[in-house]
């Protein structure tokens, strides 16, 4: 093609989605060159490549948040609070009214750390095994 590109017009382009050079429509031009174009095909829209990746080329891949298992984040929650060092906990009773952060020793479940209070009567607790809602001032 010539260097006459213009918004809207046409352009083949390496397509990321389609893995074809294909046409595709022009979005933005930056230095008179096609900088975004959309795919006619699959109307996807990415960065104008004029041709396809060159074989055995790895493309650089962005690193995903790795989830974390409810034990990680139980024990950041503990370690956090109790600085490494085993803190007391509270021993759980329906009676008993909870705060954010305080550390509760169910008979079932274990030590725990309250996450949130999700009612007057209700607390979000963070067990190893994961998020327990516990009754609170019964």
């Amino acid at each position: 093609m010539t260097d006459g590109y213009t918004v809207g017009g046409d352009v083949i382009s390496w397509c990321t989605k389609c893995k074809l050079e294909l046409g595709h429509t022009i979005t933005a031009i930056v230095d008179n060159k096609p900088k975004k174009v959309k795919c006619n095909t699959c109307n996807g829209l990415h960065n104008y490549r004029s041709k396809p990746p060159e074989p055995g080329k790895t493309t650089i891949k962005r690193a995903g948040r790795k989830r974390k298992t409810p034990e990680e984040i139980y024990n950041e929650h503990i370690t956090r609070l109790s600085g490494g060092e085993p803190a007391p906990a509270r021993k759980y009773k329906t009676d008993d009214s909870f705060t954010v952060d305080e550390l509760i020793d169910h008979p079932k479940f274990g030590v725990g750390v309250v996450t949130a209070i999700v009612k007057v009567n209700k607390v979000e607790t963070l067990f190893k095994d994961g998020p327990r809602l516990l009754i609170q001032n019964q």
